[in-house]
């Protein structure tokens, strides 16, 4: 999360470039939505279950990352227009779209909202413009967040049910219908991360210029001071 953050001062200050990471958990993380109430999270099963827990700048509801990928993106206005929430979002799961396409799911743009929009967990219901299969339902979360002229989306590709056990470490409980759906269940096959990580590159290689790189000695400079400093902290992930 240290690094998302990083990457967006620097396009503030004019000194990183768009980026595009596919990542993974170690170990298995609950991390919270911006807004989300810490109370929603039992915080000493986790601790003693070994899973851990963070909060992210992005929206949203709670996810359990547990075999699965991870996406993030940033960009600024200058690089693309209209520069609005719901462009944004559905170019992003056009992207996304192709690369399912490429390990055999066939998928689409949710069109509406519905499922447990009270519920803690981000799963319990596919959100407006996410990405859905025909029928099992919600396959990627997406959250977003603009700000200063800066996009930050994050998603989290379930590649089996591991997800679903989230249900322990909430509160309130949750109850799994076919509102989501893991790729690898969707798929009635194995999907492995290096299948997924392939597919993601071409994906977004369609739309975009994308090629390898490093971060520069200002990034990682900040990435330090904002993982010791912030995101490690009780001050920013217990704060609400």
């Amino acid at each position: 999360m240290a690094i998302d953050e990083a990457v967006l001062i620097g396009l503030r200050e004019k000194k990183s470039t768009p980026i595009l990471r596919i990542y993974k958990w170690i170990p298995p993380t609950i991390t919270l939505g911006y807004f989300q109430s810490i109370k929603d999270i039992d915080i000493a099963l986790c601790k003693k279950d070994g899973i851990g827990v963070v909060r992210r700048l992005t929206g949203g509801r709670a996810v359990l990352h547990n075999e699965e990928l991870t996406y993030s993106i940033l960009f600024s206005e200058e690089d693309f227009q209209p520069f609005r929430k719901k462009e944004i979002f559905v170019f992003i799961a056009r992207c996304l779209i192709d690369a399912l396409e490429i390990v055999g799911i066939h998928s689409k743009i949710a069109q509406k909202t519905r499922g447990d929009l009270k519920s803690a967990n981000c799963f319990a219901s596919p959100a407006q413009y996410e990405v859905e299969s025909s029928n099992a339902g919600k396959l990627i979360g997406s959250a977003q967040l603009i700000r200063d002229g800066i996009l930050l989306q994050h998603g989290a590709i379930p590649i089996t049910s591991s997800y679903t056990k989230i249900a322990k470490y909430l509160h309130s409980g949750t109850q799994f219908t076919k509102t989501a759906s893991s790729l690898s269940e969707t798929a009635g096959a194995t999907i492995s991360e290096k299948k997924l990580l392939t597919a993601l590159k071409e994906g977004f290689s369609r739309y975009l210029p994308v090629s390898e790189g490093d971060f520069s000695d200002y990034e990682q400079s900040l990435i330090h001071n904002l993982t010791h400093e912030k995101y490690s902290s009780q001050e920013w992930n217990m704060r609400r």
